[in-house]
């Protein structure tokens, strides 16, 4: 029913439009009197707010074409009313007046930011993760870009953004606190984005109360689906990477739009690249259909060169990454609704029922959406209508792309590893806000239409009426009633903010509200009787060498991390929470130290975990493997007692030869059963790609024996391990890190060959007697130079009269060309 009083609604508005553009054009051309109706057809353009934007005083809009479809629309019914206000044209008092509006509606937010962002706030989901890594580049920097937070580690950068982990590192060693880092780099831009759309509009060339409409559903969009986006994203998800990029999505789209002499749209898609690939990839597909479907040849252009800069850093940024993907690098099997999103039966019933975007509460920023495609659906023949169509259009197909890019087979799935269509979701929020602001803009001018057109009908018949009114009735009516009837859309706007604002932001004080509670009480949610995060902080700050990890993913680990307990660790985590703080085949084989099944100390020295904080019914045997070392009610501290840690020793009894997808499976398959390698550490399975389907074979015996080695580590910064072994007979050295392309390990002045063995580690083999071991990981060594001529191109690309002069100087006479 609301979508069908919708559509009559915007029917309704569409057909006055076209009968006052009508009337108007006939009061134009019929031969009156010039001291009666001529002088009312005359003023009215020049008074009217919609007509006062003719094309000779608006270039903007002009050029334009997504963000101000009314100025294309119609031309033919209202050649004087046609185009929509520009910076230029718009009362620099009535845009401060929109910032004024913005601001009031982010108050609630700022109430509440010492809660959600200040020195003693909760870290929720992957924020924690987000701060861990910050605070490990901050303390120790990146001496070989590994970062060597959690489990494996990884190298920086080559399969993970990494903008947000810089920017917080670089404020803690600016002398942030670090909570402050994040959660208030998070709140920064919650706060930039409605302000950036705010600005992107008067840039554009919106009206002042359009553009703060969109500011203000951006800010307070309510999405069923926490990954689309607002501030569930990062205050309940903790997606520091995503709501980052959400301000410079916008400035890039606005960058495109609008032309200028230098371009920053390069320089902006190359800053989305970096912040966040998934999301940068999805708005990429978005601009271009936008722009193809402008059919506008300068903006395509700006389009096609900030595509470029954004995708060569992208290239250049995550390029080697892609290139070197081995297991244990990968996505598990079976995905899941966090990879590949929800299909088209499960997403347009929400946007149809409300709940996309409005859920839990009225559906006003969903349907007007919805109201504003169906306007622009009556404009096609204006290049922004048709641009903001296919933008919504691409958000949601994008949106719902997982299960058809799942079931496309070898080029679906290899789609599906670089992109997941749950992260386009984010685009929505963006994709709705733009679509209402240009369809407001266009509403406005229409009921400006209508007004002038009542007005000028108005005049017409009080003259015959009152022929003594003549000389001031069209001067006095004209300008009142196309005000009055355009202000509608703003005060409607008013009562609607004032109506959904406090309900859709007292979800967030209520949240705000209960993380200070349970931070202020240093408790748990459920309770766990003797949890204290400073015992636990202690605990992990006075851990010995090797790797530190919680029993299990339970209620004791989500409150640790909450409350940043963890953050004095002395040594690296055998745990993480959210996906960009693991590498994928380690995300669960380190979780499967299962202390309370025998063989718990087997598993832990497989993964190079000494110190394990565990609940009394986790409690790890047999006494003499495992030593417990404090305790508090439910809550202990058990410590492995002899084996290895980083640096391991065994024989390869096994080889698994196949393609990298099936190795992969097959390691997510075999983690999964009762008895893994997990609980042989001494007899290893190694790891080789092949182009044949995959095959298990079983290693003769060769002599290597790890029971007549012994091994001695020396500790080393992140991403560099050092031991001296002792042999006896030849025995495989494992290197319990992720095993990675640029592992080079030394065996005093030569240099052995690393081979990937289970679950995803290296190992090299070496003979009798005594060897001086060093690994040392390096990022491939034309990386850097690549990211500094990918950002160089970004920039030159934003300059094309600088560098199109030279391309025309090498062109050769048309006469000698062949």
């Amino acid at each position: 029913m609301l979508l069908l009083l919708l559509a009559l609604g915007v029917l309704v508005l569409r057909l006055a439009e076209l009968r006052a553009g009508a009337a108007t054009e006939r009061a134009a051309t019929a031969p009156t009197a010039p001291d009666a109706t001529a002088p009312a057809a005359r003023d009215a353009p020049a008074t009217a707010p919609a007509a006062h934007d003719a094309p000779a005083t608006a270039p903007a809009a002009r050029d334009a074409p997504a963000t101000a479809p009314a100025a294309r629309d119609a031309p033919a019914t209202a050649p004087a009313a046609h185009e929509a206000p520009t910076p230029a044209t718009a009362p620099r008092l009535a845009w401060l007046a929109a910032a004024a509006a913005v601001a009031v509606a982010l108050l609630p937010a700022l109430r509440d930011a010492r809660a959600l962002a200040g020195p003693g706030a909760a870290l929720w989901k992957d924020a924690s993760s987000h701060l861990a890594i910050a605070h490990d580049i901050a303390t120790s920097g990146l001496p070989h870009g590994w970062i060597a937070t959690n489990n494996g580690g990884f190298p920086v950068a080559l399969h993970y953004p990494p903008v947000g982990w810089l920017l917080a590192a670089a404020l803690i060693r600016l002398g942030a606190a670090p909570v402050v880092a994040v959660k208030g780099l998070g709140l920064a831009a919650f706060i930039a984005a409605p302000l950036a759309v705010l600005a992107a509009g008067r840039a554009g060339g919106a009206r002042p109360a359009s553009a703060a409409a969109g500011a203000v559903a951006l800010a307070w969009v309510a999405p069923y689906v926490q990954f689309a986006g607002g501030w569930p994203s990062f205050f309940l998800l903790g997606l520091l990477s995503q709501i980052l990029v959400i301000p410079l999505v916008i400035a890039w789209a606005a960058a495109v739009i609008r032309p200028a002499r230098f371009e920053l749209g390069p320089a902006l898609a190359a800053a989305c690249a970096a912040t966040h690939p998934q999301v940068f990839t999805a708005g990429a597909a978005v601009l271009a259909a936008a722009a193809i479907a402008a059919w506008d040849r300068p903006l395509c252009a700006r389009a096609l060169r900030s595509l470029a800069g954004g995708g060569l850093l992208a290239i250049a940024l995550y390029g080697p990454g892609i290139a070197s993907m081995a297991a244990p690098f990968g996505w598990p099997p079976g995905l899941g609704w966090r990879h590949i999103g929800f299909g088209p039966e499960r997403v347009l019933p929400w946007a149809l029922e409300g709940d996309l975007l409005d859920y839990d509460h009225a559906p006003v920023i969903g349907s007007a959406w919805i109201a504003a495609c169906m306007l622009h659906a009556t404009r096609l023949r204006a290049p922004g209508s048709r641009a903001a169509l296919a933008a919504s259009a691409a958000a949601l197909l994008l949106s719902m792309s997982g299960g058809w890019l799942a079931g496309a087979g070898p080029l679906g799935r290899a789609l599906l590893s670089v992109f997941q269509p749950m992260r386009a979701l984010a685009l929505l929020p963006l994709v709705a806000a733009a679509t209402i602001v240009t369809a407001l803009d266009l509403s406005a001018a229409a009921l400006a239409r209508i007004g002038a057109a009542l007005a000028a009908r108005a005049a017409r018949g009080a003259l015959r009426a009152h022929p003594a009114l003549a000389p001031r009735l069209p001067t006095a009516l004209a300008p009142r009633l196309p005000t009055a009837l355009a202000a509608l859309l703003p005060a409607a706007l008013a009562i609607i903010a004032a109506v959904e604002i406090p309900a859709r932001a007292a979800d967030l004080h209520v949240l705000a509200k209960n993380q200070a509670s349970l931070v202020a009480s240093r408790g748990c949610r459920p309770p766990v009787e003797g949890f204290d995060p400073e015992l636990i902080a202690r605990w992990l700050a006075e851990a010995p060498y090797g790797r530190a990890s919680y029993a299990a993913e339970d209620t004791l680990a989500t409150c640790s991390k909450v409350h940043a307990a963890d953050l004095r660790r002395a040594v690296p985590m055998a745990f993480s929470t959210g996906a960009g703080a693991h590498v994928g085949a380690h995300a669960a084989a380190f979780l499967k130290v299962a202390p309370e099944r025998p063989g718990s100390a087997a598993r832990a020295e497989a993964l190079g975990v000494r110190t394990l904080i565990h609940l009394t019914a986790q409690r790890p045997g047999p006494p003499e493997a495992w030593a417990l070392v404090d305790r508090r009610g439910q809550v202990e501290l058990s410590r492995r007692v002899g084996g290895t840690d980083y640096v391991g020793l065994g024989c390869v009894r096994e080889v698994w030869r196949g393609r990298e997808a099936d190795l992969l499976a097959a390691l997510f398959e075999h983690l999964e059963q009762p008895r893994t390698v997990l609980d042989t550490p001494g007899e290893l399975v190694a790891l080789e790609a092949s182009r044949g389907p995959l095959e298990r074979v079983a290693v003769a015996d060769d002599g290597c024996d790890a029971a007549r080695a012994s091994v001695r580590e020396v500790p080393r910064e992140p991403g560099a391990y050092e031991a001296t072994v002792d042999a006896e007979a030849p025995v495989d050295v494992v290197f319990r890190a992720t095993a990675y392309d640029g592992w080079r390990v030394r065996d005093g002045g030569a240099e052995l060959v690393p081979r990937r063995v289970a679950p995803g580690f290296f190992a090299v083999r070496v003979g009798p007697g005594r060897h001086h071991l060093e690994a040392v990981v390096a990022l491939p060594w034309f990386y850097l130079p690549a990211l500094a001529l990918a950002c160089g191109a970004a920039l030159a690309l934003g300059a094309p009269r600088l560098w199109r002069p030279l391309l025309r100087r090498g062109r050769l006479p048309v006469a000698m060309r062949r």
